[in-house]
């Protein structure tokens, strides 16, 4: 040490000098981390601060909140301090400046916060764990803080696909009302949202207040909860939550699904694409229930993350339409095969992909051995129910804060397991698996079915030219058939149940009186494009599945108008049965008029499944009139429409189209029986004696 040295300045110079790191708000940040701002909740709360790769935080997550930070007392003296330097000569500060003419100085519009789940979110350490779980139940501010991370804002385009775009704009993002995040149930990555309903494992109020992550014996998160409708002031309008769970599955799970795949894959190669064009051009327009611009553009960019049940379904139903010369290279059922075997798997993680999947199974073309309809398309429906309501879609999502193409989906599709349910339910007179108390999604509209229905020009090229907009018959005929089926239901309520209501049979007959009156002029009022007059379009066979439709859902009103046809009831000219005789007389004559119109060509058309039941009531209807007819005329004009009738399934049957023929053989084998059988039996004698079966030991 030099001599004379000044002890204060040695002692300054030996201790170490204070500093501050200039720490910023928006990177990567680990608990007890100094190097990177914390949001402001956390440290309020004084409680770790975990940002995995960019904000919101983990906590800040898992309560909808918007992560920001606020700058501290000494940025906001240091802000006023530069901004001061920067006045001008003229004293006019940068901040007081006016745009000249001409130069809109209007702030930008606001963005509104997305939120999605991040492949950075599916792996955290062991230090996340105090911010997922020191949740507390205080209230949070919801002003909008001034200072926000200007850093990656994620938005989803029209497809879906997520998209992100930097922000450096100085207008921080403002969210929806209530600063809501707005959320994606759909395009998480490996994860899927299941629904959590009122009687779920934990009380929908206290998640409102309390929710925290489940995490792993790896300290890995294996689900989240989000909440996506905050409730009303209402009791009964509760919150919605749903379970973001990470798709995790045995290896033996992923190996049957990846087989499945492949094998589907290489069973149409390369007829693939051709395939998915047939597909579009003669199935969608009658059963628009493919999501057609998502599946298209994620076919292009890469058709094997497209569950493989969907693209079985898709390949095995178009396969019928085979327009090439050289014959198909495989049968309809090796297809639908492998995609039953997936679909099994993929009911671990459902998604709208592998309900689009489920629906479009139920209408393959049917065995050629079967005289009643199978009752595995009764137990398929159970399944794709199930599936529509794990995922949530018995919930109305008009007030929920996800995107809006979901909501949109999200309405189509319910609606269209809905009458799936109706539909499959008569075909034994089973009562459906949908209560009218276990749903509340509001009935679509046709801004919901035109929704994805028009294919970007980079796509246009997988689809026929006037597939690649939308059709206002497309959306007409999916609404139609949705009311009819809505109508139906009413009816089955009404009149079908295995314990009737407590009401008189009075009143249902008043009930369905005024069910009839929505019947009341439905061929007038129906749009153009879907009538089947002098004046339809190209869209003829497209309209004959909806026709049939209506005359089915007519046949169940009448048979419960007409409740009970006992020979009583046929004998008393006052009964509900004499009362409705001729109306139901006259709706058939119509129906008869119908069927007699439908061409070979028509009957080339896609038709769904539900058709072959739908048949089966009619005729059986027609029969039901001839036998319970108790004036002369009315039995002749009964049996002479029975004739017609039969005579016009003889005609269509000799078809050379198989699937087509399959349609019209349940109908036909009963009008075949009761015409050989019927003389006998009216006769009074005992039916004809059917041969014992040989049972060998």
């Amino acid at each position: 040490m030099l001599s004379g040295a000044d002890p204060l300045a040695q002692g300054q110079q030996a201790r170490p000098r204070k500093f501050t790191i200039q720490s910023q708000f928006g990177r990567a940040r680990q608990p007890r981390s100094r190097k990177n701002r914390p949001c402001d909740a956390c440290r309020r709360r004084k409680t770790a601060c975990v940002i995995p790769s960019e904000p919101p935080c983990l906590f800040c997550k898992s309560r909808g909140l918007v992560c920001k930070s606020s700058p501290t007392p000494d940025e906001l003296s240091s802000q006023q301090d530069s901004a001061t330097e920067s006045t001008t000569e003229n004293g006019v500060s940068e901040a007081e400046f006016v745009s000249p003419p001409g130069i809109d100085s209007s702030p930008a519009p606001p963005r509104r916060s997305v939120s999605h789940s991040s492949p950075a979110d599916t792996i955290q350490s062991s230090a996340g764990l105090s911010a997922a779980g020191d949740l507390s139940l205080e209230p949070q501010p919801s002003v909008p803080a001034t200072v926000v991370h200007q850093g990656l804002v994620r938005q989803t385009g029209s497809s879906g696909d997520t998209l992100e775009q930097t922000s450096y704009g100085l207008s921080p993002p403002v969210p929806l009302a209530s600063n809501f995040p707005v959320h994606t149930l759909e395009d998480n990555f490996n994860r899927t949202a299941h629904s959590m309903g009122p009687s779920g494992e934990q009380d929908i109020y206290l998640l409102d207040a309390f929710r925290c992550l489940i995490i792993s014996e790896n300290d890995e998160i294996d689900a989240n909860i989000i909440q996506v409708y905050p409730g009303g002031p209402s009791a009964d309008d509760r919150p919605v939550h749903f379970l973001l769970l990470e798709n995790e599955n045995p290896d033996f799970t992923n190996e049957a699904k990846q087989l499945a795949s492949d094998e589907t894959e290489t069973l149409v190669w390369p007829y693939g694409e051709h395939l998915v064009r047939l597909y579009f051009k003669h199935v969608h327009p009658i059963y628009p229930v493919v999501t057609k611009t998502r599946f298209l553009s994620q076919y292009k960019a890469n058709k094997m993350k497209i569950p493989a049940s969907l693209r079985g379904a898709i390949y095995g139903m178009a396969c019928v339409f085979w327009d090439i010369k050289e014959p198909c290279p495989f049968e309809q059922h090796q297809c639908i095969d492998h995609a039953h075997e997936a679909l099994r798997r993929e009911h671990e993680n459902p998604n709208l992909f592998s309900l689009q999947a489920g629906l479009l199974l139920h209408h393959i073309t049917p065995p050629d051995v079967d005289s009643v309809e199978t009752p595995s398309m009764w137990t398929m429906t159970a399944q794709t129910t199930a599936c529509a309501q794990t995922i949530g879609l018995h919930q109305d999502p008009t007030r929920w804060s996800i995107e809006p193409w979901e909501k949109r989906v999200r309405k189509k599709l319910w609606w269209a397991v809905y009458a799936s349910d109706c539909w499959s339910a008569i075909c034994h007179g089973n009562p459906p698996h949908i209560s009218p108390s276990s749903f509340s999604t509001a009935p679509p509209d046709m801004d919901d079915i035109r929704a994805d229905e028009t294919v970007p020009e980079d796509l246009r090229h997988m689809v026929e030219p006037e597939d690649a907009v939308f059709q206002a018959s497309v959306g007409a005929r999916f609404l139609q058939f949705i009311n009819l089926t809505i109508v139906l239901r009413d009816v089955l309520d009404c009149s079908f149940q295995i314990r009737p209501n407590p009401s008189t049979l009075g009143e249902r007959a008043a009930h369905l009186n005024i069910l009839r009156d929505k019947f009341k002029d439905w061929h007038v009022l129906l749009p153009q494009c879907l009538a089947l007059g002098p004046e339809r379009g190209q869209d003829v066979a497209s309209n004959c599945p909806l026709h049939l439709t209506y005359y089915a859902a007519q046949a169940l009103l009448y048979r419960g108008l007409m409740y009970p046809a006992t020979r009583a009831a046929k004998a008393n000219p006052e009964s509900n049965l004499r009362k409705w005789f001729v109306p139901a007389l006259s709706e058939f004559q119509n129906f008869v008029c119908f069927f007699d119109s439908i061409t070979e060509e028509d009957l080339r058309g896609f038709w769904c499944r539900h058709a072959r039941s739908q048949l089966i009531l009619c005729g059986n209807f027609l029969i039901y009139l001839f036998l319970l007819a108790s004036d002369q005329g009315h039995i002749e004009a009964a049996y002479q429409l029975l004739q017609e009738f039969h005579h016009a399934l003889k005609r269509l049957g000799e078809t050379t189209h198989k699937p087509g023929r399959l349609l019209l053989r349940p109908a036909r084998l009963r009008l075949d029986s009761f015409f050989r059988q019927a003389a006998t039996i009216l006769r009074g004698n005992d039916a004809p004696i059917i041969p014992p079966i040989n049972i060998v030991s």
